[in-house]
């Protein structure tokens, strides 16, 4: 069959197209709600205990130092061993970091089959290092992912909670993932390598894919299902947990007089308002409402704060 090839080949050009577009569209999101959300990682010397630069005297006038070095350490905690999952849901981060980490085996385990297929195309041989590498990270990340993925579904449909939380696309999701890792795992594991591949790999390289047989078709397709369904849901996480980070949680930027973030917080103060709290009710935008916190327009206290 030819067409499964063909398929995984689209399938390739519209996960990275869609996954461009949609980090394109988180990064000119409107400015967030500027909170100070400690402790943030780059505040030198202080991020231990949750301080600021603005526990120093006259600090605007001081220059600031951001440690870069602390941020890439806490992001790659939250990354390769999900800190924040393990410290504030351990019974979840038995289940879930087996599965990141087989996701991203299966990331580098593409990037050797790759280089294999490129080599395949140009000299017609793979060095034998570059094989057993294929196989030591196919393996491990088809065993750990399979393993991981099982318990979040099991665990999304015992915990309260989670089931509360997980709709059909994530639940569907997760079974697709159970079936792609579970399929070709069974279908490699008797032959115990994957070097058959890489003649495939080859084809697809050169833009020349072969007719493959039905279990190998069936790989490529539910695999082509895996990357059109990931920039499309929830499983997109990890492009967002950055802007999550460095522009929510971490952004302590100063805000100078005629810079670019004065005119996007000027944007975001024009946005109208859908609250209906006492204290921003009558407010046009977020401008007046900042304005007059009292949520009085004229500026004399409520009824409520006179009776107070």
């Amino acid at each position: 069959m030819l067409l499964p090839p063909i398929l995984l080949t689209a399938a390739v050009l519209f996960c990275l197209g869609a996954a461009v577009a949609r980090a394109w569209r988180y990064a000119r999101q409107p400015a967030h709600l500027r909170w100070e959300l400690y402790p943030v990682a780059h505040e030198r010397g202080r991020a231990g205990y949750g301080g600021s630069h603005l526990e120093e005297p006259e600090h605007w006038r001081q220059p600031r130092r951001p440690d870069h070095a602390a941020s890439l350490r806490a992001m790659a905690a939250e990354v390769v061993l999900l800190e924040g999952v393990r410290r504030h849901n351990r019974p979840l981060w038995r289940w879930s970091w087996p599965f990141h980490l087989g996701v991203y085996l299966l990331l580098a385990w593409l990037l050797v089959m790759l280089v294999g297929g490129v080599l395949q195309a140009s000299i017609g041989a793979v060095p034998a290092a570059l094989v057993w590498g294929l196989d030591l990270l196919g393996f491990a990340a088809l065993g750990l992912g399979l393993w991981g993925a099982g318990g979040l579904l099991w665990r999304r449909w015992r915990d309260p909670a989670l089931r509360t939380l997980s709709g059909p696309a994530e639940r569907a999701g997760l079974a697709l993932w159970i079936l792609y890792l579970g399929w070709t795992l069974a279908r490699h594991a008797p032959g115990g390598t994957f070097e058959p591949l890489l003649a495939v790999a080859a084809g697809l390289v050169v833009l020349d894919p072969a007719p493959v047989a039905w279990p190998l078709a069936v790989e490529m397709l539910l695999g082509a299902g895996l990357l059109v369904m990931i920039p499309l849901t929830r499983q997109f996480h990890a492009v967002a947990k950055y802007f999550l980070y460095h522009r929510v949680r971490w952004d302590d930027a100063p805000t100078p007089p005629g810079s670019a973030l004065e005119r996007r917080l000027a944007r975001a103060l024009d946005f109208g308002v859908a609250w209906q709290a006492p204290h921003v009710a009558g407010a046009r935008n977020w401008s007046e409402a900042t304005a007059h916190p009292t949520g009085s327009r004229d500026g004399r206290p409520t009824a409520g704060e006179e009776e107070r």
